[in-house]
């Protein structure tokens, strides 16, 4: 696991870590679609998956599916570093259907972004493929969107809070702890015991983990593909300033904060 203190911050907020590693697969994608002399599609196809390394001729469209969906998905996390559950308007402060929505949302988007992850590590031939899914769903963002998002009246539940001779356990969520920033979220079990969660929290120790073995995948498949440098396709790497590896500040991000000290100011100083 990551330690925060363990963070070397990047300063760069146009571009995630993650956004940029799928940039440069891209770049490897289009990289290995540079062939010639090819004499009909299928020797086209097995010349690209040659050139990339890969087991399949549909590879390459299984990673161009993981690099929009890693994309897609890291602008629903983005959005929610911004503004939580919900985005602060002094016009409309409380919609809680807004929130349920969005606390769905950002659970389903990590579950999809991890299962990308994955993905990429089988497609990409990755050796430590095992201790990536272990750890990933070791974290507590996968075991609150087990419980909140997905598996509500069936858990299989192995936390050791409910009778022995029962394997699953049903939740439901208490509405009034469902805040803007989902920092202090709490569950009931069918069994009354309540388990707390700072959704805020558990999606920065989601990014930090992710991006790491993002990051750490597309390294490693780059140099397995061009173990000895490639000058023209190493230029374009560089663009990406991806070479040296570095955690994006997705705390800096978050917005809301400002917008109810906006609010309080002009409540305070309003003339009636």
């Amino acid at each position: 696991m990551i330690n925060d203190s363990d963070m070397k911050i990047s300063n760069k907020l146009s571009e995630t870590t993650k956004e940029k590693s799928v940039r440069l697969i891209l770049t490897l994608l289009n990289w290995g679609y540079i062939v010639k002399n090819y004499r009909n599609e299928n020797d086209f196809n097995f010349k690209v998956r040659k050139r990339l390394k890969l087991q399949n001729d549909y590879d390459p469209i299984r990673i161009r599916s993981c690099i929009d969906l890693i994309e897609d998905t890291e602008n629903a996390i983005l959005y929610f570093c911004e503004f939580g559950l919900e985005k602060f308007d002094c016009k409309s402060m409380d919609n809680i259907g807004e929130r349920y929505l969005k606390l769905y949302g950002i659970l389903n988007a990590i579950y999809l972004q991890i299962s990308c992850i994955i993905e990429l590590y089988e497609v990409f031939n990755i050796p430590n493929k095992s201790e990536v899914i272990k750890e990933l769903k070791a974290l507590q963002i996968f075991e609150f969107r087990n419980i909140a998002g997905a598996h509500t009246l069936n858990f299989q539940d192995n936390s050791g809070l409910i009778p022995q001779n029962i394997k699953k356990n049903f939740f439901r969520i208490t509405q009034v702890t469902i805040n803007a920033k989902g920092d202090n979220l709490n569950v009931v079990d069918g069994f009354h015991n309540l388990r707390e969660y700072n959704l805020y929290e558990l999606v920065m120790e989601y990014n930090m983990l992710s991006e790491e073995y993002l990051f750490n995948a597309v390294k490693k498949y780059y140099k397995s593909i061009l173990p000895h440098g490639n000058k023209s396709l190493d230029e374009r790497i560089a663009e990406s300033q991806l070479f040296d590896f570095s955690h994006f500040n997705y705390r800096e991000l978050y917005k809301n904060a400002i917008a109810m000290e906006n609010y309080l100011f002009e409540i305070k100083h309003r003339r009636y």
